[in-house]
């Protein structure tokens, strides 16, 4: 059953595990650098997305800051109608002499 090998055979096989180690070794090296150039890619999407959002959170604070002022006016114009109105109603209740 166990059947002796040469020196030149056991050199060979010693060679091919040598041969299969730098293999796997240049593979690993290889996958490492793929996957650092594909970290610093997704790193650099990752602060475009934030330079992205903190413009449109800026947007949005600018809008909500027109939406008040627009508010506001909006509130000053009706409150001036109806003490107008109001005005209007009392002079033509209590001193209106025909």
């Amino acid at each position: 059953m166990s059947e002796s090998i040469t020196a030149s055979e056991a050199k060979q096989i010693l060679d091919a595990i040598q041969a299969l180690t730098l293999e796997v070794k240049v593979s690993q090296a290889r996958t490492d650098e793929q996957f650092n150039t594909l970290r610093a890619e997704v790193k650099a999407e990752i602060n475009e997305l934030r330079v992205e959002f903190k413009a449109l959170s800026d947007k949005v604070d600018e809008l909500s800051e027109r939406q008040r002022v627009t508010d506001n006016r909006l509130w000053s114009f009706i409150v001036t109608l109806i003490v107008l109105l109001t005005g209007g109603l009392v002079k033509l209740t209590f001193f209106d002499k025909v």
